[in-house]
């Protein structure tokens, strides 16, 4: 796999490229569509709108509690959350700030590629991968002072497995949960599964008292959604959807409080980056995560501040739907992935080219794969020419989260490629829990209607395994109903065998053949478009300390950091 390392960007935009954006009008559901600004407008507006939007935020957060500076971290976060439940939300945005408050058996090492334990101190695999050992940590407790042990371990996984949303795809395989001792867990899989074990970090572990005392014939769903109840750091005090989170330091976290720990996190929700900007160098903000390739040099300019870019695990892609509209159509889909202009992508975000289709960013130079759908508009003219579009006269919908950039830019730039082949473009965004439920609910009719044709996703690594992708994004079972990212709803018997057979084989020679197979196959559709590897780019005030890069730009561990005094 591949290391994080310092990314250096050289790439240009091709030569006489022009964007185009979209007229305002009404949306195809009827709501009020609102045309991207991008490039020198959009800058000057933001600029002229930001420090409203700052006093805005503020007022809207009220007063932070009076206290210690040094103990407060306030930070400025793009991602919202649906709900707090860590078996019930979307697994992507939840595991960003949720793993503050929850801990798991394990989780990734600092390096990204081992495991390390967490609420397990050991573990032990049979011989045919079928049964899992695990000793447990002693002397934790729960935020609401409840002991941990194995029967939490169970309860937890009971539940998720029962409510089929979040972390469920990753437990799946297990058949059933002995405990031993209070020390002492025991999972039992239907058949070998090498994603189990590294998948356990997406295993949150719940007070049974909370759930038991706040169940409503809902497995504590209401309660969950805005409260926690878990043994990490934090525990939450308040939350304000779309406004603020705040996290305060959990009494009884088995690690201890020293001195110099942050005991507030301030979460606050601020989409557009330019107010970012603005707040972290007023010192508003300690931590900015949402920050654009022209603002860095400014940025470093800074004394106050340190810049971090780094290029790690996640990768952007573009779904196209398959099952509904022209992107129906697989010439239709190629001819898309033909207009994707890789080198003006690099060069306005700041990010890189893939080395390989999809899942190789992170499994190093041997899984380089030959690009079957280089940028050429010529070939892209040819093929839809052969699905009956020789002159476009269609529409495509394309929906992005909102406060991303570097998703507006992928719209803008293949609405532009498209716009010269006669095709249109609409735009459309919102927060990501809106988005998640739009397209898992859209899953459960199809209706073309109100298909979305390209869906512009920011996608992490989970496990350090090309099988991470593979089934998560592409496989029939992995739906957004599940807790799964495929997004397409690709579905492909052939591809559902070859992957199934990688995840059961204690061969990592035959999985990794079976995995090229599976990409191979799934790349002759195609169902994404893959717009790059991700140079993640935020910025600390300079005295705050303890930052470990964990492989994207949103998973930070709070409780590490600290202000140098």
């Amino acid at each position: 796999m591949m290391r994080p390392t310092l990314a250096r960007v050289t790439t240009r935009p091709s030569p006489g490229m022009t964007i185009r954006r979209p007229r305002s009008g009404r949306r195809h559901d009827g709501a009020r569509r609102t045309p991207p600004m991008t490039g020198t407008s959009r800058a000057r507006l933001l600029t002229l709108a930001a420090l409203g939007v700052v006093a805005l935020a503020l007022a809207l957060a009220g007063p932070a509690p009076a206290q210690p500076k040094e103990n407060v971290l306030n930070v400025g976060k793009y991602a919202q959350l649906s709900t707090y439940d860590p078996h019930a939300g979307p697994l992507d945005t939840l595991w960003w700030t949720g793993n503050n408050f929850y801990e798991s058996l394990l989780d990734l090492g600092d390096d990204i590629v081992s495991l390390r334990p967490v609420l397990a101190t050991s573990w032990s695999a049979s011989r045919d991968g079928k049964t899992y050992t695990f000793k447990l940590r002693e002397n934790v407790k729960f935020s609401d002072g409840t002991p941990f042990d194995s029967a939490a371990v169970k309860l937890s996984v009971e539940r998720a497995q029962a409510l089929k949303k979040g972390a469920y795809l990753w437990i799946r395989p297990v058949a059933r949960v002995e405990t031993p001792s209070p020390t002492t867990v025991v999972f039992h899989l239907e058949k070998p599964n090498s994603m189990f074990l590294p998948g356990l970090r997406f295993l949150l572990i719940v007070s049974p008292k909370a759930l038991k005392e706040h169940d409503k014939g809902d497995q504590a769903q209401g309660w969950l959604r805005e409260h926690t109840a878990g043994t990490g750091a934090y525990v939450l005090e308040q939350w304000q959807p779309n406004i603020i989170s705040v996290a305060k330091k959990n009494p009884h976290y088995w690690r201890g409080w020293p001195a110099n720990k942050f005991t507030t996190v301030n979460l606050r929700h601020v989409y557009e980056p330019e107010t970012q900007r603005l707040m972290i160098e007023k010192g508003e903000l300690d931590w900015a995560e949402n920050v654009t390739k022209d603002s860095l040099p400014a940025l470093k300019r800074n004394a106050n501040l340190t810049v971090y870019e780094k290029q790690g695990t996640s990768i952007m892609v573009t779904y196209l739907n398959t099952h509904a509209g022209p992107t129906r159509d697989r010439r239709v889909r190629q001819a898309i992935h033909h207009l994707w202009n890789q080198e003006a992508f690099n060069a306005i975000t700041g990010h890189s080219a893939s080395p390989g289709p999809l899942y190789t960013p992170i499994l190093g130079k041997e899984w380089k794969m030959t690009n079957p759908y280089p940028y050429d508009p010529a070939r892209a003219k040819k093929l839809l020419a052969e699905a009956g579009h020789a002159s476009g006269g269609f529409t495509l919908r394309f929906q992005s989260q909102k406060g991303d950039v570097d998703k507006r830019a992928i719209f803008e730039l293949m609405q532009a490629e498209l716009n010269k082949l006669g095709i249109k473009v609409e735009f459309f965004e919102d927060t990501w829990p809106a988005l998640v439920q739009k397209a898992t609910d859209w899953g459960r009719d199809k209706s073309p209607d109100t298909a979305i044709h390209l869906f512009g996703y920011f996608r992490p690594m989970f496990v350090p395994t090309a099988l991470d992708f593979l089934f998560n994004m592409f496989h029939s079972e992995a739906t957004p109903q599940k807790g799964g990212r495929n997004f397409t709803y690709y579905a492909n018997p052939e591809y559902d065998r070859l992957v199934n057979e990688a995840m059961a084989t204690p061969d990592r020679e035959r999985e990794a053949a079976l995995d090229r197979q599976a990409a191979e196959l799934v790349w002759k559709e195609p169902a994404v478009v893959v717009n790059g590897l991700i140079v993640d780019k935020f910025v600390a005030r300079k005295d705050v300390k303890g930052f470990v890069y964990l492989g994207d730009r949103v998973s930070f561990r709070y409780y590490d950091m600290y202000r140098e005094r």
